[in-house]
């Protein structure tokens, strides 16, 4: 047991925190479970129905995506989806769908009331109950069972409470006020637990209502289209529900853009169009999915899949479409101020302030970048991306380098490092092009997050082996697919610092053996990445007669016993060594012998990222701090 880990990157997320917000303190694991209980029977019963829906939606579906979009617009379980999917939702601007939040909410309530209410009418006792009331009591239940169908998340629970309220003020024929519904539902998240204030779900939940409500309809004002008059014609009703939805989701954006750039570092620069346009199958699928929950109907499946597959190729065609997103770094506090002071001055119907905050964003951007680009030293980042190694190397004249990406020892590994701690760490290091990018080797815990690196940054050119591994078969496909070049290492220079190739591929070794080993040259100061060299490759560097001396050595695979050989050390001669591994990692690295052996001050990436700034004349070694 221990307690979770803080932010251990720049850019990163803070686990912490995280768990803090679902009331969890500490983490650990164990090799033998014992069930002394069981939880109430009725959370029971939900686990089974969504069980059993996704086992459906996987035999009646016609493809596994189909079927996992279905079954997360009803019942919550977005575990089928693929991380290709749901990267194309994010980029699209459509992800919000998969939220279980007020939009299933909204939809199957309203939906529910209306085809209750008219039903009522057609009765011949309609007169005894006005329809408003009995189609807020038929319309109550069900908010409450999609709640609970949901799994009750904090965004689903606040949205239940305004759902209630608003069927509860139809009923007694009062109008409700927006703003005090949404704080009302907020309110009461708060009240039950006030760790769900940490929430980001709740918190994008809030900030995109408040948007909508707020913003929708100045935006709409601000636009040189006219209202259509009663009576226009079909197309130009339409041309309105698009520029209607589009200024629904850009209120909605502009509201919830700081949470997300602070979130996820990534920000979709189509998701106003990809709503306006690709939004209807997938609000259209909402109700369908959760019917099919009650009603298992072979016509409702269909319709389901044929929705699912039109939401899904929208996703896709929008979010391969050329700067669909933009890489951008967390805004601080007053970033964040300054930013929503523009959107209420958008309130005001302003022209000129509904651009204040995108005119705000762009001068932020350029102001990292511009700093960036200044650096006149070489900056290099080990990020702590678990089990695995990958470098940021910033160089003077705002080049930089990225040396392996991270990632689990299974190809695809559980998590993607690239998404979760290498393009956060670049976005808040102010690094939105990479002019090289290097695989050592093409194994899972060095080429975990290649591929998102690939999609979502600029880069110059790929270094990578000879090899013909799967691993480096797909990364090659991919690099190819996003107009990367791929090129063997060679010596080179970026902003002053020489790049030394010292290493050699050899026939028959290792995949290891044949690791790409890199010496960066600023000035005085020498910094050696070893990749996962062996013993085999150590001496026949040791004996290459090459400048392998280094004041900061990149330990070979990870400290293992066998690397970091003495006759290897001897010619590093490092004062500094950094480990690249995970916390209670299972093989034990670094080895205690090879840590005994090598010289210098050690730094373990378990602990968090470790950071190596040199003027070109002294280096300094420290742990990295928020």
């Amino acid at each position: 047991m221990h307690v979770p880990p803080g932010r251990l990157n720049p850019g990163g997320r803070d686990r912490r925190a995280q768990l803090a917000a679902r009331g969890i303190a500490v983490e650990g694991s164990a090799e033998v479970i014992e069930v002394l209980g069981r939880g109430p029977r009725i959370w029971r019963w939900f686990d089974e129905v969504r069980h059993r829906f996704a086992e459906r939606a996987l035999v009646l579906c016609t493809s596994p995506e189909h079927a996992a979009l279905v079954t997360a617009l009803a019942v919550g379980d977005r575990s089928g989806l693929s991380r290709e999917a749901e990267d194309e939702l994010a980029a699209s601007g459509l992800v919000h769908l998969l939220a279980s939040s007020g939009l299933h909410l909204a939809v199957v309530a309203l939906l529910i009331r209306e085809l209750a209410r008219r039903a009522w009418l057609r009765m011949p006792w309609a007169h005894r109950l006005r329809a408003g009331v009995f189609g807020a009591a038929i319309a109550l239940p069900f908010a409450a069972f999609e709640v609970l169908l949901l799994g009750a998340p904090w965004p689903a629970v606040r949205a239940g409470v305004g759902a209630s309220v608003v069927l509860l003020g139809s009923a007694a024929a009062r109008r409700t006020d927006g703003l005090t519904t949404l704080a009302l539902g907020a309110a009461s998240c708060a009240l039950v637990d006030p760790a769900a204030t940490h929430d980001l779900a709740l918190q994008l939940s809030v900030t995109g209502i408040a948007g909508l409500i707020l913003l929708a309809r100045p935006l709409r004002d601000l636009l040189p289209v006219p209202r259509p008059a009663s009576g226009a014609p079909i197309w130009r009703r339409f041309l309105e529900h698009l520029l209607g939805l589009g200024c629904a989701t850009g209120a909605a954006a502009l509201c919830t853009a700081p949470l997300l750039a602070a979130a996820f570092h990534r920000l979709s620069l189509v998701s106003i169009a990809a709503n306006a346009l690709g939004l209807l199958p997938g609000l259209a699928a909402i109700p369908v999915a959760t019917l099919l929950v009650p009603f298992d109907l072979l016509l409702l499946w269909w319709i389901a899949d044929l929705l699912a597959a039109a939401t899904l190729a929208a996703s896709h065609f929008f979010a391969s479409l050329p700067f669909a997103t933009a890489v951008i770094a967390a805004p601080g506090l007053i970033a964040c101020v300054l930013w929503y002071a523009g959107v209420l001055l958008c309130v005001r119907r302003a022209f000129r302030a509904a651009l204040a905050p995108w005119a705000l964003l762009a001068i932020l951007a350029g102001s990292r970048a511009a700093i960036a680009h200044a650096r006149e030293g070489m900056n290099i980042v080990f990020l702590a991306v678990g089990q695995g190694d990958s470098a940021v190397v910033q160089l003077p004249e705002g080049h930089a380098m990225l040396i392996d990406a991270g990632g689990d020892l299974r190809w695809p590994g559980k998590f993607d490092p690239g998404a979760r701690d290498i393009v956060p760490a670049l976005a808040e290091l102010g690094i939105h092009r990479l002019d090289v990018v290097v695989l050592t080797h093409p194994h899972p815990d060095h080429a975990g997050g290649l591929m998102t690196v690939l999609d979502r940054m600029s880069v110059g050119e790929l270094w990578m082996t000879a090899e013909r591994d799967p691993i480096a078969s797909a990364v090659r496909a991919r690099a190819a697919r996003r107009g990367v070049p791929v090129r063997e290492p060679h010596e080179s220079s970026l902003g002053g610092v020489r790049v030394e190739v010292l290493s050699r591929f050899e026939e028959g070794w290792s995949l290891n053996d044949n690791s790409i080993v890199l010496r960066l040259v600023h000035g005085e100061v020498a910094v050696l990445f070893a990749g996962d060299a062996e013993a085999l490759a150590e001496a026949d560097l040791a004996q290459s007669g090459a400048e392998l001396r280094a004041q900061v050595l990149k330990a070979p695979h990870h400290g293992s016993r066998t690397s970091s050989t003495e006759a290897f050390l001897r010619r590093v001669a490092p004062a500094f060594t950094v480990y690249c591994v995970g916390a209670g990692n299972r093989f034990g690295f670094p080895n205690p012998e090879v840590v005994e052996r090598t010289p210098g001050v050690h730094f373990l990436t378990s602990e968090g990222a470790v950071v190596a700034e040199s003027d070109g004349h002294m280096v300094q070694v420290h742990r990295w701090q928020e």
